[in-house]
């Protein structure tokens, strides 16, 4: 047929259309922005000038633009705020149950540090102003930083060499053990490789790698898959380990694909190249 309806709330009407650039013009002038681009303009323009307005800067994110343009046909971006207080909780997590959970954008200040500030987008123009949209929001987000702070403050309890024997009890794959079974490999390979890897000890390089996948069994991890190795980080050195050690349990997933960075420091390089020669030649065996 020639009819169409536009946005459900402000011009849920049928419009009646001739040809493609009449589809277009009618739909936009019934709150419908067709052009998923145009979306994400609108969406990442918009984000920025709240960000710029609050003295704040837009932690870029295409993949999460993109993601919220599909969510919405008449993006409205607004920003709201969270309690201070959940600053104290890795700047990873405030990030991903924002970006996961949420689809919130995260904000900067200047200096570098993250900012108690989120970026919603509503798919209405509200009468209020989104006063009751932020709100809401607000609200929600609060529950999930709660979790959050939870889980961060009940895992700093145990120590990640505590974990440990929780590995044994997780299948890393039917015919190659348990993670814990692995962490036995990585930790022999990675004490080997660190003969060839020039300024890499033996000894951190055996230690990072017998703690490397001890986060897996936090709670924090559990609830937040996305932010393993790096809760590993600063559990360890909430732990009292050495840097060098904390730095390449972040790291020794890394590189993540193609454009993600590999390690550099010789302990992370040790346990990173150890953790995927034993899946690979695992695999292949």
């Amino acid at each position: 047929g020639d009819q169409t309806r536009g946005h459900r709330f402000h011009a849920p009407s049928p419009i009646t259309v001739r040809d493609f650039a009449d589809y277009r013009n009618k739909l936009a002038a019934a709150k419908v922005v067709i052009d998923a681009a145009e979306r994400r303009r609108t969406i990442g323009a918009g984000a920025r000038r709240l960000a710029r307005d609050a003295g704040l800067t837009l932690v870029e994110d295409e993949a999460l633009v993109a993601e919220i343009a599909g969510l919405v046909e008449w993006p409205i971006p607004m920003l709201g705020r969270f309690d201070k207080r959940f600053l104290d909780v890795p700047a990873e997590v405030l990030v991903a149950t924002m970006k996961v959970n949420q689809k919130y954008l995260s904000l900067r200040e200047g200096n570098g540090n993250l900012a108690p500030n989120f970026i919603t987008v509503a798919n209405l123009e509200a009468r209020d102003g989104g006063k009751q949209i932020i709100a809401g929001n607000e609200y929600v987000l609060t529950a999930r930083l709660a979790d959050a702070e939870f889980f961060w403050t009940q895992d700093k309890k145990k120590t990640l060499e505590s974990r440990l024997p929780a590995l044994n009890d997780m299948v890393f794959h039917a015919k190659l053990g348990s993670l814990g079974e692995k962490v036995g490999r990585i930790e022999s390979l990675a004490g080997e490789l660190a003969r060839f890897v020039p300024g890499a000890e033996g000894a951190k390089a055996r230690r990072a790698a017998h703690l490397c996948k001890a986060d897996l069994v936090s709670g924090m991890v559990h609830e937040f898959p996305e932010v393993q190795g790096v809760m590993g980080r600063y559990y360890a050195l909430n732990d009292g380990e050495g840097r060098d050690v904390a730095e390449a349990i972040a790291q020794h997933y890394s590189p993540a694909g193609p454009s993600d960075d590999c390690p550099t420091a010789p302990t992370a390089l040790c346990v990173a190249l150890a953790d995927k020669l034993d899946t690979l030649v695992g695999f292949w065996a």
